[in-house]
Formats: structure tokens, C-alpha cells, sequence
């Protein structure tokens, strides 16, 4: 089951809202008028999964990128005004 609260609810009821949550509710806490999510809270949440992102721009011009690429010295850092 999900609750929804608006974060000022959820604030004034937290007491009450820590044992619905023991007892496997899961609460919805939004924001304003427009409600915007704040989160969810509640036992057993699945964390979100990673997203995969790829490098696009550079995906479309035949360049490769690898980890070593990525890695420079102090030296090289400076010179990037780093």
C-alpha cells in the first residue's frame, strides 16, 4: 500500500508515519502545489538500476575513449588551469 503526504504532513506526522512504514507502508512524500516528488519511503525499496550512458557525440564521430585517456598528470592538470 501507498501513502501519499505533502512534505509539511509528513514532517508533522513523522511519529506516526516511522510505524506505518515498520508495518510495510510505503509513503510517497511530495511538494508544493505543483507536487513535485520528494521521495519514497518505506521498507523493501528496490534501488533505482544504474543507467547506462553512452558518449554520443563522440560515438558519432568514430572517436574511442578509453580509461587511460582519462587519467593525467599533475603536470598536464596544471596546464589546464586545473
Amino acid at each position: 500500500m501507498t501513502l501519499t503526504m505533502h512534505i509539511g504532513e509528513f514532517k508533522a506526522r513523522f511519529s506516526e508515519v516511522v510505524e506505518l512504514i515498520k508495518n510495510g507502508v510505503t509513503i510517497k512524500v511530495i511538494k508544493g502545489k505543483s507536487g513535485d516528488l520528494v521521495g519514497y519511503f518505506g521498507k523493501n525499496l528496490e534501488p533505482a538500476k544504474p543507467v547506462r550512458r553512452t558518449l554520443g557525440f563522440f560515438k558519432e564521430q568514430g572517436v574511442t575513449i578509453n580509461q587511460e585517456d582519462l587519467l593525467w598528470s599533475d603536470r598536464e592538470l596544471e596546464e589546464f588551469g586545473l
